[in-house]
């Protein structure tokens, strides 16, 4: 007697047992006995072409996934399987297009939101037509006030206890959102930028308000409430796109020089939407000090800096003292930016129903003791805040005085960087061991009761935009001892005790009278302004409003420097320079990696170069790229578009070459554009499995009658660029 036949559900199971054991051919020859009975079955057919895929097969198993999606259009999982053999086949401006599809069936499908964003540079594909002159800057007054968070969150997500830059961002941002808002008020939004996708992002505004109350009350990150609370602000995959407005103003109120490739991400959101861009200026400190600054930290802030010149609408700066840095250091970047000065602000205690509170937070530390005298000094240890030199200071005085009649020293700060001096001498005397308090992560509201409790306080920076701990003590109507230079003369204006900076010996005698005297102390205590000194964020928060919503100039984006070599690498000595400027400018769309020390590598598909200059449409123009070839050479093709219609050039690379070619146009409407096509690229062979096309290490672009910039550039020229492909 004949067995009975297998039912189609009994012969998938079997297949699907065989897929699991990767035993691919029989789960193949079962799906498709299947499919035989289920012929429409479009998740098996599916299944059906991963065997065929995983046996070496992949254009059949490419064809079966296109079987798939014309069954089920309407499901993200064929064409996402059709982008992956695409990849795999090296088709990758197909695979671009596929997952497109995918993304468009499943648009909140955060996976797919990132393997498009790895791909969607191969969909950009370059006009043929005139380089065309970009649109104006926004004028008039702003539809709305946009408020770029990104390095915020990035540090909330770290850290709960607020550093200088963050308070102010947070004090500003919290008395921003509280202002009324109806008719004839432009709208607010909060959001922020993720490099890894290029994608700006909708921050909510009641995740924020509920993230700012938890970090004044509390120190530890590790708190259940604080960890749900920072999780969900900064999801950026589960909030949507940023709903940003034409003509509205952006402003960073923080530092965005650590932000991985921003201002190519503010190109990007701006060839979507018009906008202005304002930056908010705390110090220059890495530029005036490089010395007291991390490498890497001089280096990004440098780059940072020079690209505000082309990026920049216009700025604010937090005291007069930074306006004249900046205007130091912009003098050889182009025109100078609008600038308004906004002063910080600093509420002493908050609120008198806090003050209880912050006092029993502050006793609650493991210093002072409970009715110990101490001097308090706010700043991350490092070496511009030169704690050396007030470790110094009051080993002298407890040699002087003797070490009862010296107050504690409670030092309130994150660890920072070359501060090992300071940290070394205490470590090596028995006195500052005894009489100085090291203390890192403190709530604001704790700080609060530091305040109210210490005899005084001492802020001995090098240098300070504005400095902020010298505000807030003096809001709280204690003294602040501090070095008469830069941003502290304005912060310090109310009623701070200088002293010259330095002067270690001028300093020891301020001390000694301060803590011996108290009728001196109490006599200078009584003359600080504390109106002046303890202004509210809503004061600063409307002035920066109302800087922000004055009406824009319109203006044009700026011109590239002709003749001038412009290196895309980052090797070079840190300095804001207009070359820096450019290099980070030129480099259009998403056809670029990052910089790199010798230069910058294009990815595969194409790449642009927008050179923008100031001449008539027509005029005979040249650029020079020098070149590297990637690890096993490769073909490009480029050309150099201006008027529009100009051919494609090809050029073989070796490996590792350098070499430079000439590219000849004439100018369109907005200058020029090099577009550089890598086809599928080769893979690099790196640790991120790059692919890339050309390593481009420096443009220059000329007039074709500019003699002397073409001698210089034709001394570089090498390659050979073969005919029209």
């Amino acid at each position: 007697m004949d067995s009975p036949k297998p039912t189609p559900e009994a012969i998938r199971a079997k297949a699907d047992a065989m897929r699991d054991q990767r035993r691919w051919a029989e789960a193949e020859h079962l799906y498709r006995a299947y499919l035989a009975e289920r012929p429409r079955h479009w998740e098996i057919l599916v299944q059906l072409g991963h065997c065929v895929k995983e046996r070496g097969d992949v254009e059949g198993a490419l064809a079966i996934y296109r079987q798939a999606e014309a069954l089920e259009p309407r499901d993200f999982d064929p064409p996402l399987q059709i982008s992956q053999a695409l990849r795999m086949l090296g088709r990758g401006r197909e695979a671009a297009e596929a997952i497109a599809r995918a993304l468009a069936c499943a648009p909140y499908n955060t996976v797919l939101r990132r393997a498009d964003a790895l791909v969607r540079h191969r969909r950009d594909i370059p006009g043929d037509g005139p380089v065309q002159a970009p649109p104006l800057r926004p004028g008039g007054a702003p539809s709305q006030l946009a408020f770029d968070v990104t390095d915020l969150l990035a540090y909330l997500r770290e850290a709960r206890t607020p550093t200088g830059i963050q308070r102010v961002q947070m004090g500003m941002l919290g008395a921003v959102l509280a202002t009324s808002r109806g008719p004839g008020r432009p709208d607010l939004l909060l959001m922020a930028y993720e490099p890894s996708t290029w994608r700006w992002w909708h921050v909510e505004e009641r995740a924020f308000r509920q993230v700012l109350g938890l970090a004044r009350l509390g120190a530890r990150a590790d708190e259940p409430a604080w960890r749900a609370a920072t999780a969900t602000l900064c999801n950026a995959d589960a909030r949507p796109d940023a709903p940003l407005k034409a003509g509205a103003t952006l402003t960073t109120l923080g530092n965005a020089w650590g932000v991985e490739d921003y201002f190519r991400g503010l190109r990007m959101l701006r060839a979507q939407v018009p906008f202005r861009y304002v930056a908010f200026v705390h110090d220059c400190v890495p530029l005036v000090m490089p010395e007291h600054c991390l490498g890497l930290t001089v280096r990004l802030y440098a780059r940072w800096f020079a690209a505000l010149s082309l990026h920049a609408d216009a700025l604010l700066a937090n005291s007069e003292s930074t306006l004249q840095d900046v205007r130091q250091f912009a003098a050889g970047l182009g025109p100078e930016r609008p600038a308004t000065v906004v002063r910080l602000a600093a509420e002493g205690l908050g609120p008198p129903a806090e003050a209880g509170a912050a006092r029993a937070a502050a006793e609650a530390l493991p210093a002072p003791l409970p009715g110990e005298r101490f001097v308090l000094f706010v700043a991350t240890l490092e070496s511009r805040k030169n704690h050396l030199m007030v470790f110094q200071a009051w080993l002298a005085l407890i040699r002087r005085l003797g070490a009862a009649a010296v107050p504690r020293l409670v030092c309130v700060g994150k660890p920072g960087w070359h501060a090992e001096a300071a940290l070394g001498l205490r470590e090596r005397s028995p006195a500052l061991r005894r009489q100085v308090s090291v203390l890192h992560d403190v709530s604001d509201l704790a700080l609060a009761g530091l305040y109210a409790r210490c005899d005084f306080t001492i802020y001995n920076s090098f240098h300070e935009g504005w400095g902020l701990p010298v505000s807030e003590s003096l809001a709280a109507g204690k003294l602040a001892v501090v070095p008469a230079q830069s941003g502290l003369l304005e912060s310090g204006a109310p009623g701070a005790v200088f002293f010259p900076p330095q002067d270690e010996p001028a300093l020891v005698e301020v001390l000694e009278r301060l803590v011996t005297d108290t009728a001196h102390r109490a006599a200078l205590e009584a003359g600080i302004d504390r109106k002046a000194a303890g202004r509210s964020w809503h004061q600063a928060a409307a002035e920066a409003l109302a800087a922000l919503a004055r009406p824009g100039e319109g203006d044009a984006e700026p011109a590239l420097p002709l003749g001038e070599r412009l290196p895309l690498g980052t090797g070079g000595p840190p300095a804001a320079t207009s070359a820096v400027a450019w290099a980070e400018r030129v480099r259009q769309g998403l056809g670029w990696w990052w910089q790199e020390a010798w230069g910058c590598w294009t990815r595969d598909g194409v790449a642009t170069l927008g050179l923008p200059a100031a001449v008539p449409a027509g005029t005979a123009m040249r650029a020079v790229l020098e070149l590297r070839g990637p690890p096993g050479g490769g073909a490009i093709r480029l050309r150099l578009r201006g008027e529009g219609g100009e051919p494609w050039r090809r050029l073989v690379l070796g490996p590792d070459q350098r070499l430079a070619c000439v590219l000849r146009a004439k100018a369109g409407p907005g200058g020029l554009v090099v577009d550089i096509d890598a086809g599928d690229g080769v893979k690099l062979g790196d640790r991120g499995n790059r692919l890339v096309g050309a390593g481009v290490v420096a443009v220059m672009a000329c007039r074709e009658d500019d003699l002397a910039a073409r001698l210089a550039a034709l001394e570089r020229a090498e390659g050979v660029l073969e005919g029209a492909a």
